[in-house]
């Protein structure tokens, strides 16, 4: 086994793995494993989660961002898809439990979907609560030898647990019982981050996704909005129609949102029939015209009522930019300061006749 094994693993990922098992400590990783250091990553696990102490300059060149320092659980989704988190969070988290090396390859797009490339990773436990990461692209190769292809196989599609020979140890988990895991995981975080009736985002999940796109805006100097949006007279629906017909109208105007937004926006429900949107890489005018268009959508439906009866509903909308670059200090916790400014000109547009879209004063 100790020979399929030094088949089918990259030839630095060996080396990689043999400084590993010498060495006696891991106070500063990067500086032991010096050769490796470009495609090094050093995690640490602290309060915030797991956090980049090191990130090599491979990473840097092929992701096109220097993440040292950063939170993997608060990278936006254009860093790090939804999928290569769980995967991440996955290996990271059962390499911490076992104590022993995981081993895996993969495959990605990179350079923005331009290319498509295989790579296999180690994940090392360097002691307590940080892990070493190495990974390096490699070309697959197909092997003569049965076993060896198998196991290049098995490599693509489920972690491998190394023993203290080098050997193969164990599956991180059975491939089934991995697909099942996934899919738990899934629907786990869908039912904790989804509003129910709607299916769009919750308040909570708005809040982090909204934040975490406020910190990007801040770090890569672009302008940012947010849309506090109210239905108006809801209550009339519920009352006149019953509660079904006012969850078919929230429904319905989540559809004309999504007509009215563009792919990156973030909709969230708030509370009742209040919603909220954050507009990445967007202020200013840019932003009322969006609030426009989509009070023009909302206006445009029509509900079709038990009975033959039909209805038709408004918005009104707040609008609120950030776009001072300069201010280092913005957090992704100030999402709520921006949302509140938006929430203040949408009550402006309820007390100038509802169905209008309001404008915060800039700061």
């Amino acid at each position: 086994m100790q020979a399929l094994v030094a088949k089918v693993m990259d030839e630095r990922l060996v080396d990689l793995l043999a400084l590993w098992r010498a060495a006696g400590s891991f106070d500063e990783p990067h500086v032991y494993f010096a050769q490796h250091a470009d495609h090094l990553l050093v995690i640490d696990i602290d309060s915030d989660g797991n956090r980049y102490t090191h990130y090599g300059r491979a990473f840097v060149r092929h992701f096109g961002a220097d993440l040292a320092g950063c939170v993997i659980d608060r990278l936006p989704a254009d860093i790090l898809p939804a999928d290569r988190r769980g995967m991440l969070d996955f290996d990271y988290a059962y390499a911490r439990r076992v104590k022993r090396p995981l081993w895996r390859s993969y495959t990605a797009l990179f350079d923005n979907g331009a290319h498509e490339e295989t790579w296999q990773r180690l994940v090392l436990p360097a002691g307590g609560d940080r892990l070493v990461v190495g990974a390096y692209p490699v070309v697959v190769r197909h092997h003569d030898d049965p076993g060896a292809e198998l196991l290049r196989m098995v490599l693509d599609r489920v972690p491998v647990v190394l023993n203290d020979e080098d050997c193969i140890d164990d599956l991180a988990l059975s491939l089934r019982a991995f697909c099942d895991h996934q899919i738990h995981l899934a629907e786990l975080e869908w039912r904790a981050t989804r509003d129910s009736l709607t299916g769009i985002a919750n308040r909570a999940h708005f809040h982090h996704l909204a934040g975490m796109e406020l910190d990007h805006a801040r770090r890569m100097g672009r302008p940012f909005s947010v849309l506090a949006l109210d239905l108006d007279h809801f209550k009339r629906i519920n009352d006149r129609w019953g509660h079904a017909a006012g969850d078919s109208a929230l429904r319905a105007f989540v559809a004309a949102c999504r007509r009215a937004l563009r792919e990156g926006d973030i909709l969230g429900r708030i509370g009742g029939e209040e919603f909220a949107i954050a507009l990445p890489g967007t202020a200013g005018e840019s932003a009322r015209l969006i609030a426009e268009r989509l009070r023009q959508q909302v206006e445009q439906v029509i509900l079709s009522i038990d009975g033959g009866e039909t209805g038709t509903m408004t918005v009104s909308i707040g609008v609120a930019s950030w776009a001072d670059h300069a201010d280092a200090s913005v957090t992704p916790d100030d999402i709520a300061v921006i949302l509140n400014r938006a929430d203040c000109a949408l009550y402006r547009a309820k007390d100038g006749g509802r169905n209008r879209v309001e404008t915060a004063p800039e700061g």
